[in-house]
Order: C-alpha cells, then sequence, then structure tokens
C-alpha cells in the first residue's frame, strides 16, 4: 500500500522536493474499480452500459499508456477505441483471474507492440504536450524548495525526461508511478517477472533523478 507522503516517482526528488505524485492517491489495488464482479458479469452479458462505466474507470489510463508508448495522441484514441471493441468482444471468456484492470490494460499494451512492430518508431517531441493537461502529476514544492520555479517548467522538464527513458522503462514509470498499479499489475500489464519490473524502475528513477537535479540547484 502506498504509504502518505510517498513521491509518486520514489528516487526521483531532490532534497527538500517531493517532485511529483498521482494525481490521486490509490490503494493497494492500484487503479480499484468500484463493484468489479459485478461490473465483470455485466461485461460478459456484453451490456453496453458496463462497457461505458469500465471507460469511465479505466479510459484515462488507457489513453496514458497508450500515448507513452506511441507518442501519437491520434493513436492512442484510435487503440482505446479499439480496445473498448476487443473487450466487449472478449469479455464473455474472461476468467478474471487476474482482475479487470490487469487484464484491460495488458489488451492496451498488446495492441500497442502491434501498432509499433507495424512501423517504424517515431517519438513525439515532449513540448508537443500539455504536460499538465497530460501528465496526471502535480509538483509539490516544500520548505527549502525554490518557489520561483516555475510549474510548467518542471512538469514539461519531466516530460521530457520520461520520454528520453527507453521504453521498456517509460512503459514501467507509467504503469506504476502514475497509474498506481503495484508492481505484480505492472508485470502482468507488461507479461515479465516481478523482478524485472523492479529492475527497470530502479534504472529509470536514476535516470529521471539525474535528469532533474538542475532543478533542484543540484
Amino acid at each position: 500500500m502506498r504509504r502518505p507522503g510517498r513521491p509518486g516517482f520514489a528516487g526521483a526528488e531532490q532534497p527538500g522536493c517531493h517532485l511529483i505524485r498521482p494525481s490521486r492517491e490509490r490503494g493497494e489495488a492500484g487503479l480499484g474499480i468500484p463493484n468489479e464482479t459485478e461490473l465483470i458479469a455485466r461485461l460478459r452479458a456484453r451490456d453496453l452500459e458496463a462497457l461505458g462505466e469500465l471507460y469511465r474507470e479505466l479510459g484515462g489510463a488507457m489513453t496514458t499508456l497508450a500515448r507513452t508508448m506511441l507518442r501519437d495522441a491520434d493513436e492512442a484514441a484510435d487503440v482505446v477505441e479499439d480496445v473498448l471493441l476487443r473487450i466487449r468482444e472478449k469479455a464473455p471468456g474472461f476468467r478474471g483471474e487476474r482482475g479487470l484492470t490487469t487484464w484491460v490494460m495488458r489488451i492496451v499494451a498488446n495492441r500497442c507492440r502491434d501498432l509499433l512492430r507495424r512501423r517504424r518508431f517515431s517519438a513525439g517531441r515532449a513540448e508537443d504536450m500539455d504536460p499538465l493537461a497530460d501528465s496526471g502529476l502535480r509538483a509539490e514544492p516544500l520548505e527549502g524548495w525554490d518557489q520561483a520555479i516555475d510549474r510548467e517548467r518542471v512538469m514539461a522538464a519531466l516530460e521530457r525526461a520520461i520520454d528520453a527513458l527507453p521504453s521498456d522503462q517509460r512503459e514501467a514509470v507509467i504503469l506504476r508511478d502514475r497509474l498506481g498499479l503495484s508492481y505484480e499489475e505492472v508485470a502482468d500489464t507488461l507479461g515479465i517477472q516481478v523482478a524485472a519490473v523492479k529492475s527497470r524502475l530502479f534504472r529509470a528513477r536514476a535516470a529521471l533523478r539525474l535528469a532533474l537535479k538542475p532543478l533542484a540547484g543540484g
């Protein structure tokens, strides 16, 4: 469970500053869905209202992951729409062993990988995105932090640092630190072991800490 005050990007913060954390604190279940068992039953019955409810609960997370992987807002929106159709088609066979959130996010990740295999990867510039609207994060200056530093500058620097990460590290960071999934959920979504998730996060957070150090006067 996330403890109060735990920075979203552990290890990326500088002395005197909890730089970033998810915009909404989540419990042990990560992206928890109210009445999940009931929602799964309705999805299995191909209830369109249930599909809309699922989108209201996870649509933002689905879009964030797709944008992170594809670096293209239009393609990300297309992926989310396609995934919703796939969920409706596949839901009757969903057994619920790994949880609805993990299942949905894994479909998103796999669909993005399919697209990436079909085209040459071309990363969008971080400056082309609105860091405040798209990041889902917030800066939280504490005592000793330079109050004159512009918040948008901090967030834009963060987005550039995340954008520069290798794709496997970037995916792990987004799923764990931005969307709040547990290590086990991240591992299931990416199809890797928990130890590999922790290794990717360790390397990613070290790179983010180094990239953001100048903003803290380091």
